[in-house]
């Protein structure tokens, strides 16, 4: 009785803990332009008190100051907990170009000092205005970029963080978008071609957002779209060959009756510049135990046991730990005894890439068995690698390992000399046996099997079953005869059940497998309910023939701007749960219009 009372109160106290822990954290943006207004939240999460302490905001004018309080309550398993925070929103203005460093807001409660994360504010310079028509300035929408006119220039580019290289140095490769337009869809994207390279493709962070960025003068909205780490494979210059995008931009064509702007969608195709690289060959002289390494490694290696029985499994561990091509790396040569059987080596790779490179570890393991008693030394196992910092060939090597092996319990091998006489040959773990040299008992029986049914079964057995395939053949073929009919049908059902999956994707707030399945259901609904090939499949085609069936311009509107934000999603910034929830009702709704007028028509 006092052990589970002793666990109870650990337990309340460990939720009590849990539940009363205190975060503070600033959340805003960390690059605007100069003359732009910004906000910047602190945010105070677990306790309802405190005294906040705000810095001091370089090179900014604050405009105002207020406060917000929020209440969360969350139901796990029948438990109820509750979430108290507090918000200091501060209005700021932009007014000195330059990096600021931002000092970190201090919170104090109960004798505890709590601090933020420091802020690195950037405050780009700002474009200058430009006027069209006579001087008339047009209007502008409000956007992350202050920038004037009517003006819808995009474009992307490749940026490398290093030109020139050594052979099997990692080059990080970003491709981003440039634009000026209020909003654009991407339609189609072919990436650039990486010949000459080891490409290894990285994962664009779920949280990428329209950032900012001064490029040429003028400030830009910009999205990364892919992000790849390339390992040069050969020396010399190499051309990276620019990729293509299509794109449907915005236009603003004026303001309404309300002030808002309206648009008009202008496509373009726009081509990404090529890039080369200055790849350096790796200096003469590469040493023998060279492995194609190239970085900065460390190497240390293990023995699971120095002591041990003959026929008895022992691990060898060699772990080559560091920064480079951990992926790309030959295994060493490793030179056992005579006396040892070794197996192929086992490779795990524990490697994270990024921005910075390829960091992580390469473990190999060699499972060896010594087959006799005695002393036997491992000698030092040696790999040579290219330092990138030295810009010279580097040799590690792991320790001699010194193993006692003794006499196990199966039969050992003392000597295997002349094989001319099995009277020579002796028994190893029971392996080898004598081959018998009597004839023994051996008689031969003539038996007829043309009068037995066993006999002609083996005739009749294949007639048979070409008979059922051929039926079976017509039977599947009556089937199918009417597939398009199957497919019109089922249109319907198939379509519901990716929209399932895809209700679960936003469960999970996974946002590229959400629009990837919606996107699936959609062209798949169409290419079945239309009866046509998916490689005809095509906005056009879709469109002409949506209104052949008599559906109505609205609904085909719909269509197409389900396929736009579904397409655009998969290549620009995350968007928010309530667009996704908002498109997945608007997809089920149009299909259930689209069945619904499909139903009407046959009545």
């Amino acid at each position: 009785m006092k052990r589970l009372f002793l666990i109870y109160t650990l337990l309340f106290v460990t939720l009590a803990a849990m539940a009363d822990e205190i975060t503070f954290e600033w959340k805003g943006r960390n690059k605007v332009v100069q003359g732009q207004q910004f906000r910047l939240e602190y945010v105070v999460t677990g306790t309802d008190g405190g005294n906040v302490e705000l810095p001091v905001f370089k090179g900014c004018t604050e405009l105002y100051r207020g406060n917000s309080r929020g209440t969360s309550v969350s139901i796990i398993n029948g438990n109820v907990s509750r979430t108290v925070s507090n918000s200091i929103v501060v209005t700021l203005r932009a007014d000195v170009e330059g990096t600021h460093e931002i000092e970190p807001a201090t919170l104090s409660v109960d004798g505890k000092t709590y601090k933020t994360k420091p802020l690195t504010l950037t405050i780009l310079k700002g474009d200058e205005p430009a006027s069209e028509g006579g001087g008339e300035q047009r209007s502008r929408t409000q956007s992350a970029v202050v920038s004037s006119g009517n003006s819808t220039e995009t474009f992307t580019r490749l940026l490398l963080s290093r030109t020139t290289v050594y052979e099997q140095e990692a080059i990080l490769a970003t491709l981003k978008v440039y634009t000026l337009a209020p909003q654009l869809n991407f339609t189609k994207i072919t990436l650039p071609t990486f010949e000459g390279f080891a490409a290894q493709e990285l994962d664009v962070p779920q949280s990428n957002q329209w950032d900012i960025e001064r490029y040429n003068d003028r400030n830009y909205k910009t999205a990364t779209l892919r992000r790849m780490l390339l390992f040069p494979q050969q020396s010399g210059e190499i051309k990276i060959n620019g990729g293509s995008s299509e794109i449907d931009v915005y236009e603003v064509q004026g303001v309404n009756f309300f002030g808002q702007p309206y648009y008009d969608v202008v496509s373009k195709n726009i081509i990404t510049p090529s890039v080369t690289v200055n790849v350096r060959p790796l200096p003469e002289g590469k040493p023998y135990n060279f492995t194609g390494g190239v970085g900065e490694f460390k190497l240390s290696g293990e023995i699971s046991t120095r002591e041990l029985k003959a026929n008895e499994a022992l691990t060898l561990t060699l772990t080559i730990s560091g920064k480079g091509n951990l992926q790309l790396m030959q295994n060493p040569v490793v030179q056992f005894p005579s006396e040892f059987e070794a197996y192929d080596p086992q490779v795990n790779l524990d490697i994270h890439s990024g921005a910075a490179g390829v960091s992580g570890k390469r473990v190999i393991e060699y499972t060896i068995i010594p087959r006799y008693a005695g002393t036997f030394n491992i000698p030092s196992i040696e790999i040579a690698y290219f330092d990138t910092q030295s810009k010279s060939y580097k040799t590690l090597a792991s320790p001699v390992f010194t193993v006692e092996v003794s006499k196990g319990d199966d039969v050992e091998a003392t000597a295997v000399s002349n094989f001319s006489s099995q009277d020579d040959v002796l028994l190893l773990n029971a392996d080898i046996r004598h081959i018998r040299s009597s004839l023994g008992n051996l008689s031969h029986t003539r038996t007829a099997h043309v009068d037995s049914f066993a006999y002609w079964l083996w005739y009749i057995l294949p007639i048979l079953l070409v008979v059922i395939y051929a039926i079976a053949s017509r039977i599947y073929a009556a089937k199918n005869a009417d597939i398009a009919v199957n497919r019109h049908r089922k249109a319907n059902k198939v379509a519901l059940r990716r929209l399932k999956q895809a209700g679960l994707f936003l469960k999970a707030h996974n946002e590229a497998q959400f629009y990837e399945e919606v996107l699936r259901a959609v062209w798949g609904y169409l290419c079945d309910k239309l009866n046509m090939p998916l490689s005809e499949l095509s906005r056009d085609n879709v469109q002409a023939e949506l209104a052949r069936c008599g559906v109505d311009q609205a609904l085909i509107v719909r269509y197409t701007q389900i396929l736009d934000r579904c397409e655009f999603a998969r290549y620009a910034p995350s968007q928010a749960d309530d667009a996704m929830e908002q498109l997945y009702q608007e997809t089920i709704d149009a299909i259930s219009e689209m069945e619904n007028i499909i139903k009407s028509k046959k009545k």
